[in-house]
């Protein structure tokens, strides 16, 4: 189905002129209303120095034709009464002819907005159908995962990274249906995630009820189920009250942002009716300076004899979107207080059937076991020395990271130690003993992991397979450590494991693995 942004221009474009005197607020009053979220979208582009807003009238075609179908049946009066395109340029652009002469690197988004008018509820409105601005440029605002998405303007294709916006409209959508569609979108080409679709899959438990009003917990397992994805999540209303603090939101939000999947936010409104809200997540800003994993004298722990601190405590804020105020948002960590929060999900990966939150704490488990092997123990290495005293200490961090076998072998042969040593070519040899899709789980030190971003190890997961409850180390591939490298070689008569030693070339620490995925779903090649 064609997507919004590929649609038929009706008019010639408009090519607004963005520099003083020009103002961001008179035109989007005039415009749009003063809708608040397209104003924010305006704020965006000046932010990354638009020079030229290139506005025009589009065809209700593809899934916007599919929404207004859909409103329709509701709402035998509604039209649409506008359906405007704009694309923002770091260039000054006057004319049809020099956009054909434009790259996608030169576009800093788009966004569609839509007016719909339903005349028997008073309804006559902008909204912002969906909308795509670049991550702005900062070494500590991390996005694991973004989109390619093809936008047409003045009948030229192009493309723009990020991660879509989309805004309800109290007709057909909700907040929990946009925030869906922009998760969706990083793993579904955005022409085949309709409303229709959405609600549909929706109905199909309890029945037929009003989109407008949302979604509740089941619903949108429904829609994920039907879209396809698997998910991890905790309705905490279902839970007991202990749930809360051994199972903290914030965990299992940022393992979906860490591992490239998204995640998805419901919490309760301080409004006199029970109203919910629900938000996407899609990324996290680092603070390598934060005081808190060095203060704080509660972290999480795992059983009685395992603490560790998880890399989430250097995380700022969640990155996402609010339907209600725009996109790319900033949301302090811990700004939400555990009883506001209603829902958490962290959608999972591609052949992935555990989430991160369950890594670390195994790997945590099998650090346990390893740490009483003698080859371990017995280490010259000065970091496995450096390790026993952080594990002592309570220390050690940990970060769990979805892979696939294939860049996890890449990212071995790209490893190279403080002293620039590398495994030799043959470590290629290790992905028979991989399945396809793996959680590795990074082994850090304090000051090491934060300031310098390097680890001294890993522990390697199964993660096509779900877990057992208890220790079966039926999950576990190998461990590595500076100068190290560990097997499951049996395992005691008291249940524990035997491990196979074999010595690593790699004898240091060594950097942290960034991901950074950049995913495109249409078939035409864009302007470069």
């Amino acid at each position: 189905m064609k997507a919004a942004a590929s649609a038929t221009s009706t008019t010639p474009p408009v090519f607004e002129q963005l520099k003083a005197p020009f103002s961001n607020f008179d035109y989007v009053d005039s415009a749009f209303d003063g809708e608040a979220a397209i104003r924010r979208l305006f704020s965006q582009a000046r932010s990354q120095a638009a020079e030229t807003c290139v506005v025009e009238d589009i065809k209700a075609e593809g899934v916007v034709l599919s929404e207004n179908r859909e409103i329709a049946k509701k709402y035998p009066d509604y039209r649409m009464a506008e359906l405007k395109r704009l694309s923002f340029w770091n260039r000054r652009v006057t004319s049809a002819k020099q956009i054909s002469r434009l790259h996608s690197d030169q576009l800093i988004g788009y966004l569609i907005a839509k007016k719909d008018s339903v005349p028997s509820i008073g309804k006559n409105g902008w909204h912002v159908f969906e909308a795509v601005f670049r991550k702005y440029k900062h070494d500590h605002n991390c996005v694991a995962r973004q989109v390619r998405y093809p936008v047409t303007i003045a009948s030229q294709h192009f493309e723009v990274e990020g991660v879509i916006y989309c805004q309800q409209n109290a007709l057909n959508k909700a907040c929990a249906q946009v925030a869906l569609r922009s998760l969706c979108s990083l793993h579904i080409p955005l022409g085949e995630i309709t409303y229709e679709k959405i609600n549909k899959a929706a109905a199909t438990v309890h029945g037929p009820y009003d989109p407008k009003d949302g979604l509740n917990v089941k619903r949108i397992r429904a829609v994920l189920r039907a879209f396809g994805l698997g998910f991890s999540d905790l309705d905490y209303s279902e839970e007991e009250a202990s749930v809360r603090s051994e199972f903290p939101y914030q965990k299992l939000i940022y393992s979906g942002i860490e591992s490239g999947a998204g995640a998805l936010l419901g919490f309760k409104m301080a409004t006199r009716k029970a109203q919910h809200h629900s938000i996407p997540f899609f990324g996290h800003t680092f603070n390598m300076d934060t005081w808190v994993a060095n203060a704080t004298s509660s972290y999480f722990k795992v059983g009685k004899k395992t603490k560790y601190l998880p890399s989430e405590t250097w995380l700022s804020s969640f990155i996402g979107h609010d339907d209600n105020f725009g996109s790319n948002f900033c949301v302090p960590r811990l700004f939400l207080k555990p009883r506001q929060v209603k829902y958490a999900l962290a959608i999972l990966p591609r052949g992935v059937k555990y989430d991160g939150v369950r890594a670390e704490t195994i790997a945590s488990d099998y650090l346990y076991s390893l740490k009483k092997d003698d080859n371990l123990a017995s280490s010259s290495s000065a970091w496995v020395k450096r390790f026993y005293a952080s594990s002592d200490n309570q220390e050690i961090i940990l970060r769990a990271i979805s892979i696939s076998k294939k860049d996890y072998i890449e990212h071995l042969l790209e490893m190279k130690d403080w002293h620039g040593r590398r495994f030799p070519r043959s470590i290629r040899n290790l992905s028979e003993l991989l399945q396809d899709h793996l959680w590795m789980v990074e082994i850090s030190l304090p000051e090491l992991f934060p300031i310098n971003k390097r680890k001294v190890g890993e522990i390697v997961l199964d993660a096509t397979r779900k877990p057992s409850h208890k220790r079966d180390y039926e999950t576990f591939r190998f461990a590595r450590f500076p100068g190290h490298l560990f097997f499951i070689s049996g395992k005691e008569r008291d249940g524990e494991p035997q491990f196979l030693h074999i010595p690593s070339q790699i004898k240091s620490h060594t950097e942290l693995y960034i991901k950074h995925d950049v995913v495109s779903y249409d078939g035409r090649t864009p302007r470069r």
